[in-house]
């Protein structure tokens, strides 16, 4: 039986997570994916507020394959459970059709290895749309989320552009106080010196001063998914049984190069918590049956 202390940790470490949630976001559809205003050094637009409660984040990038192909991973709800999980605090991801559509959920926790049963699930309703041509909109909704935080939304819109396929990721969801306490205390100490990718000035040296506090955890994670969705993309025409090895350690190398903002853990030990976590995810998704679009 896990501490009340030890479920408020798994909480606050979800929020951390779930402050951006996915991977990308959106410029004005048609236009070229820009790089940062603020940041040159950035292959991607990040933007991330906070008002009223409401916490949001939206992204702008692109990626090199044609936008059909692109259009037919992300429509198949399955391939979520295999980038999503790249991420240190994704434990493990699950698909199911239900009667009222299709279901994932996000076994959501912290950085370390955690059994599924130790950590948050939050429970998504996925959702396909096309708006119109060469347009696909895919919608995750879930109307509750840790220590009261509800109305999670992520929007993911894909479409061709001049260089490469256009993805736009928005993200919000609604706090409550015991989040924001979490959170506060979280700024407080080990989230103290973190920062973001936005560059809000210079010091003395001329050297960068990045964003920090709540709009440093909204760019962390969302930088985190997007090369998640990259780092599976670039290895999904492997053999299946190096795909997932091979995905991990792109993963890993491409955080690497952004180290200031996302390094938590030595390779090693990211590397032996994700195989551990994949097994898992195996077994929970036998228990229910396959989801993969035929």
């Amino acid at each position: 039986m896990k501490s009340r202390y030890s479920k408020l940790l798994v909480c606050g470490a979800v929020l951390f997570l779930m402050e951006a949630s996915l991977p990308f976001a959106f410029a004005e559809e048609g236009g070229a994916a820009k790089t940062s205003d603020k940041n040159p050094d950035l292959p991607l637009q990040v933007e991330s507020s906070e008002k009223d409660g409401w916490v949001s984040a939206e992204v702008s990038g692109s990626v090199d394959i044609p936008y059909e192909e692109l259009k037919g991973v992300l429509s198949d709800p399955s391939n979520w459970c295999d980038f999503v999980p790249l991420t240190l605090n994704i434990k493990a991801c699950t698909c199911r059709k239900t009667p009222e559509g299709t279901q994932l959920t996000f076994f959501a926790g912290r950085k370390f290895y955690q059994e599924p049963e130790d950590v948050y699930e939050l429970n998504y309703a996925f959702s396909l749309d096309e708006p119109k041509k060469d347009v696909l909109q895919v919608l995750l909704t879930a109307e509750k989320g840790p220590v009261g935080t509800e109305d999670y939304r992520i929007e993911v819109l894909v479409f061709p552009g001049e260089e490469g396929t256009l993805i736009h990721f928005s993200s919000s969801y609604q706090t409550s106080l015991m989040s924001r306490l979490l959170r506060g205390g979280y700024l407080a100490t080990a989230g103290r010196d973190k920062v973001g990718f936005t560059i809000t000035g210079r010091n003395s040296s001329g050297d960068p001063v990045y964003v920090q506090g709540v709009r440093g955890i909204i760019e962390r994670n969302v930088m985190r998914y997007y090369l998640a969705l990259k780092a599976y993309l670039k290895t999904r025409d492997l053999p299946p049984e190096t795909q997932f090895e091979s995905a991990i350690q792109k993963w890993f190398d491409m955080t690497e190069k952004y180290s200031r903002q996302l390094y938590e853990v030595p390779r090693e030990e990211y590397l032996d918590a994700k195989r551990k976590e994949r097994r898992n995810q195996s077994e929970l998704q036998r228990e229910i049956g396959s989801c993969r679009t035929e």
